[in-house]
């Protein structure tokens, strides 16, 4: 299917007119649109019309002309093809044309159009396609009917229109509609005028409005059947005293840790995958590893990780870093390449980190399991939550958009308990003592690079280690390109005497970081036209 913004892409075009003829016919509506294209430049070989069928009992094409001349169904030059059924596409194809003028004309009926509202029969009609690419110098709609009441029309992008009551009914004359211009116009009747019963897509309306408590009690007792879930899961966890630091920590707390655990106390406990590569950049600053920028072939920046040969004492994560990023090898690693392992075996980086903090006690088991139960409950109601769309997309026809009530509330449960997740502390409540001075060192290590702060205290090199594993590394990166003589003797520069080279490195872990942190409502017809 070709799709209306697609319409002009062969060649420059224009509607000089767009008439419209309406006729009741109990219930229904009678509709001819005769369009006349100019086509201005480029060659054209079809045109289309989309007619939705929202608010009605279905569209039946009748008949469909060219410059007169009736066109059958079927594929090829000379004749029309008919598709859709919630969205109607008649397409006229024709062989090549160039500059010239031709009409379209199209016979279809509109099924169960007219409804009833307020004690009156209620014909509303979008005479115009709403998506229509090219303009239309001038139309004229004509509703052929009688006793019935105008109400004003609704235009958008339409330079003039006029609504006239004079026979053979009511007339719409309008000019200089551009693109995606339309008119919907309102006619009501006496009750019993034109129908003697309400259409079927109005029945069910007012069957779905009728049931509409029903589903929302269902909601409300899917929400609250959640909730329930949600506290059972967090049975039996306890949050740790919350302890501030005495006085404003403004270096490292003591005894120092490294910089990965550091971030996970900073953060409650949480552990992602960037502790890893912070991990790269701890062992770097502590001898283990070097940093070399290479030179691109395009420009921009790269980095090559190598290993120094000697002894070292790791904890197990760090450990587990090193081993993920070269490999299991001992050869020189790009840090891209590096990155990529650690994202793709994190789980096993994150794994050694928790074990090397429950180690030291800083972790408590209960609140870990407390915490990884709402979590998995939480996480299981997203895709049920899908399921359960997909179910309630069938009963849309009959009921409306109500159903989707369940499956709404099921994602409102899972992101409450998502954020009941995030607001979960795994730490003991040793862990919870450190963590308060590891918060406090982390903002001021914050504060410390803002300008006019600098002369404050000076940074020592090892807290660039610590900025990047807090997600400091934008700041930083800032800092040091007005501090290029901080740059570790770590970090060997491609360009010797490069002084924005070191400062570049930090701004790039910066995007690495993100795991701490009308009248009578709307009308039938519309749709859309076109030619090409």
């Amino acid at each position: 299917m070709v799709p209306p913004a697609a319409a002009a892409q062969s060649g420059a075009y224009k509607a000089q007119r767009f008439d419209v003829a309406v006729t009741p016919r109990h219930g229904d509506l009678d509709v001819t649109e005769t369009i006349t294209f100019q086509f201005q430049s480029g060659t054209f070989r079809r045109v289309w019309r989309d007619i939705p069928s929202r608010r009605t009992d279905g569209i039946e094409i009748v008949e469909a002309r060219m410059d007169g001349q009736a066109m059958p169904r079927g594929e090829g030059e000379g004749r029309i093809t008919v598709a859709g059924s919630s969205r109607v596409r008649v397409q006229w194809n024709f062989a090549p044309a160039g500059a010239s003028v031709h009409t379209f004309a199209l016979h279809y009926l509109a099924r169960g159009v007219i409804y009833r509202e307020d004690g009156r029969d209620v014909l509303r009609w979008r005479a115009l396609p709403t998506e229509h690419r090219y303009a239309i110098d001038a139309s004229r709609i004509v509703f052929t009917a009688d006793d019935g009441d105008a109400l004003p029309l609704e235009t958008h992008r339409v330079g003039r229109s006029a609504l006239f009551t004079r026979p053979p009914g009511i007339v719409v004359e309008a000019e200089d509609i551009a693109s995606n211009g339309s008119i919907a116009a309102e006619v009501r009747f006496p009750a019993g005028t034109l129908i003697d019963a309400s259409p079927q897509w109005q029945q069910r309306e007012m069957q779905a409005a009728a049931l509409a408590p029903r589903w929302l009690a269902g909601g409300i007792a899917v929400l609250v059947l959640g909730f329930v879930v949600l506290a059972g899961a967090r049975q039996g966890y306890t949050a740790p005293e919350r302890s501030a630091a005495d006085v404003p920590v403004v270096s490292p707390p003591e005894p120092p840790l490294p910089a990965a655990m550091a971030a996970a106390l900073a953060s409650r406990g949480r552990v992602s995958v960037h502790d890893a590569l912070s991990t790269l950049v701890d062992l770097a600053d502590r001898g283990v590893l070097t940093v070399r920028e290479v030179a691109k072939a395009f420009g921009g920046r790269a980095y090559e990780l190598s290993q120094v040969a000697g002894r070292h004492e790791l904890l197990d994560h760090e450990a587990a870093a090193l081993d993920i990023a070269f490999g299991g090898h001992g050869e020189d690693v790009s840090l891209a390449r590096a990155r990529r392992r650690l994202v793709r075996r994190g789980a096993s980086f994150v794994a050694a980190l928790n074990a090397d903090l429950d180690e030291r006690g800083l972790l408590d088991r209960t609140r870990q399991e407390s915490r990884s139960r709402i979590a998995v409950v939480s996480l299981a109601m997203l895709p049920a939550a899908v399921l359960a769309a997909a179910g309630c997309a069938a009963l849309v026809q009959r009921y409306g958009g109500w159903p989707f009530l369940l499956p709404l509330a099921l994602v409102v449960v899972a992101l409450a308990g998502l954020a009941i997740t995030a607001s979960m502390s795994t730490l003991s409540d040793a862990g919870a003592i450190e963590a308060a001075r590891w918060q406090a060192f982390r903002s001021h290590l914050k504060s410390l690079t803002a300008r006019g702060r600098e002369g404050t205290a000076a940074p020592r090199p090892r807290w660039i280690v610590y900025a990047i594993a807090f997600g400091l590394s934008a700041q930083w990166s800032r800092y040091l390109r007005r501090h290029p003589e901080q740059a570790p003797p770590w970090f060997v520069a491609s360009a010797p005497g490069d002084s924005a080279a070191f400062a570049a490195f930090i701004g790039s872990q910066a995007a690495l970081h993100g795991g701490h942190a009308g009248s009578g409502g709307s009308a039938a017809g519309g749709g859309g036209s076109g030619a090409g």
